[in-house]
């Protein structure tokens, strides 16, 4: 480096991200080895989307401290920092209009919690420590492998073979050796590497489970094999779908050597139960996807709004009401946001994070208000959802072409601009894109009345104390 080059400086370009997707990767897509990702048809939209955001992280890209690291690997050391971190997730997810729930800024929270209680990892502590490092100066795309195989987990491992949940086979003077499977890991086929630890508490007898490392996936013995593609070709015909398909994809590991400084735990039960409350890594992630919940009612009711513009709905007294309510969903998440950067308090690990209760209220009722969103998105546009012109109509040689322009004019667009506002929202609401992403958020959290019992206790636990007109009756 020179004396006038900086740490930015260093993190490469999104054309060298493409290039190196070519990294010998085994990545199955609906069967067949996909040979060039940043190429493929069901691909090239969502590694260029990639290789975008990467650029936009490099000088004047704006998402980036004043040392030049990514705001998402930052220590916040005051509430003002915590603001700008967050204010650096809301210009990631206005890039993807909210839509990617697995954007690289997310795992990099997870690594800077971690990195910021390092001690909770014991002897791997500095393995943490260096790894977090490592992603922050790569500007690494991350991603991560946490939940078990669906099948009957309780059953032992004859019973239960090819499918049985990741644990460690042996250790050697290289690393751990680890065999079986992790899934669901949104992103993977498109990430540098994979950050795998366990989602649910493990008993003692499953010692060999309590696993939490990091690896490039392209690791030899490591095969992804991925759902379809909801791409769409021609990718004018899903405008969404064919530049945000995150792709999920379950990850085999076939006796897969895992180096020693990249194991963070093996074999430690406790540590490993405790990796959230040891680490508050919930505070970090969570605003990162509070915030990502916002800017993604944002662009469902941006959508909805010009939707009902164009086609001059927007001035029937029903569809005010359902814009509003969509507008309502927009702030309610707005306002959780800012809600928890003005409680923002250093934690017991000396660094500022963001009050807990506001972000875990916008994770619970966002499973319910997305779904509800898309709901008001679809009874907007109404029929314009199923019959709306399509790509090869933009084409003054094709037969529908004038005629379409005229028949779908709008308020302010033609017919062929109307047409693609419909296909967005088509995309979203009526196409396996649009009904993945609601499943996503129904279930980002875990099961949704599972985690409305934690909030229970969550709010509960950190309510001030208040007087109430009910403490009158018990007088």
């Amino acid at each position: 480096m020179t004396a006038n080059t900086t740490a930015h400086d260093r993190i490469r370009t999104g054309k060298e991200y493409l290039a190196g997707l070519a990294d010998g990767r085994r990545v199955y897509l609906a069967g067949r080895l996909v040979d060039d990702l940043a190429h493929d048809p069901a691909t090239e939209g969502m590694a260029g989307f990639l290789a975008d955001l990467l650029d936009a992280h490099r000088p004047g890209g704006g998402l980036a401290a004043d040392d030049g690291q990514p705001l998402a690997y930052s220590l916040a050391d005051s509430t003002a920092a915590v603001h700008a971190r967050g204010r650096a997730f809301a210009r990631i997810a206005r890039l993807s209009g909210g839509l990617m729930g697995r954007s690289p800024d997310f795992v990099a929270t997870v690594l800077t919690a971690w990195a910021g209680a390092a001690g909770h990892f014991g002897a791997y502590q500095d393995n943490v420590r260096a790894y977090w490092k490592l992603a922050r100066d790569a500007n690494l795309v991350l991603t991560h492998a946490i939940s078990d195989p669906p099948g009957d987990r309780h059953l032992g491992p004859d019973a239960r073979g090819e499918t049985q949940t990741l644990r460690s086979v042996r250790s050697t003077a290289e690393g751990v050796v680890v065999r079986g499977a992790k899934m669901l890991a949104t992103l993977s086929p498109f990430a540098d590497e994979l950050v795998v630890y366990p989602f649910r508490p493990l008993t003692e007898a499953e010692a060999d489970q309590a696993l939490c490392f990091a690896i490039p996936v392209a690791t030899p013995g490591l095969t992804l094999y991925s759902r379809p593609s909801y791409a769409a070709v021609p990718a004018d015909d899903g405008p969404l779908a064919s530049r945000f398909d995150e792709l999920d994809a379950v990850c085999r590991f076939d006796d897969v050597l895992i180096p020693w400084n990249r194991v963070f735990i093996h074999g430690d039960v406790e540590t490993a139960n405790n990796l959230r409350p040891g680490t508050g890594m919930t505070a970090y992630a969570w605003h990162q996807s509070a915030v990502r919940a916002w800017i993604k009612a944002e662009t469902v009711f941006d959508l909805a709004d010009r939707c009902a513009k164009a086609s001059g709905r927007d001035r029937q007294q029903v569809v005010r009401q359902q814009l509003g309510e969509l507008a309502g969903i927009a702030e309610t998440l707005r306002g959780l946001v800012v809600a928890a950067e003005a409680g923002a308090h250093q934690d017991e690990f000396g660094h500022h994070t963001c009050q807990s209760v506001p972000l875990a209220a916008s994770g619970m009722l966002h499973a319910r208000l997305y779904p509800r969103a898309v709901e008001l998105l679809q009874q907007i546009v109404s029929s314009g959802l199923v019959m709306h012109p399509v790509a090869a109509d933009e084409d003054p040689e094709s037969a529908a072409h004038a005629f379409l322009r005229t028949y779908f004019a709008g308020a302010g667009v033609d017919g062929l601009a109307h047409g693609r506002l419909l296909r967005a929202a088509a995309d979203l609401t009526m196409n396996r894109f649009g009904t993945r992403q609601v499943l996503y958020e129904r279930l980002f959290l875990g099961p949704p009345d599972a985690f409305q019992a934690k909030f229970y206790d969550l709010f509960t636990q950190h309510r001030d104390s208040k007087e109430s007109v009910l403490d009158d009756l018990d007088r």
